[in-house]
């Protein structure tokens, strides 16, 4: 069974004060984090760092409702999936293909 939650570490504070708000993908016992584009200063956030702030906690619950989606979607398929290549699923599932950089990593072989 995977998961998803959104986190903010203490130790990810950036120099200006802000902590980037990451999504904690959890699948057989491995924990692997999404970056979102979401940043919070230290009073958005409880003591214990959850979202406090109603825009920031609506916008992030969305996207998690949207992954928890995506990984119903999968059903069985899920067991196939490591905790990395799940996030990496979740992550790259609407970005267009680069047709440059999918033939730099997949080369034709011509048999002759």
């Amino acid at each position: 069974m995977a998961t998803v939650s959104a986190k903010v570490y203490e130790h990810h504070k950036k120099a200006d004060g802000t902590y980037n708000v990451k999504v904690c993908v959890h699948h057989k016992s491995e924990r692997k984090f999404i970056d979102t584009n979401h940043f919070v200063v230290k009073k958005q956030l409880t003591k214990d760092l959850k979202i406090k702030d109603p825009f920031i906690a609506d916008k992030v619950e969305q996207q998690l409702r949207d992954y928890r989606k995506m990984i119903s979607d999968l059903d069985d398929r899920l067991d196939y999936f490591t905790a990395e290549s799940l996030r990496d699923y979740l992550r790259d599932k609407d970005e267009d293909v680069d047709f440059i950089k999918f033939c730099t990593h997949h080369p034709l072989f011509i048999v002759h």
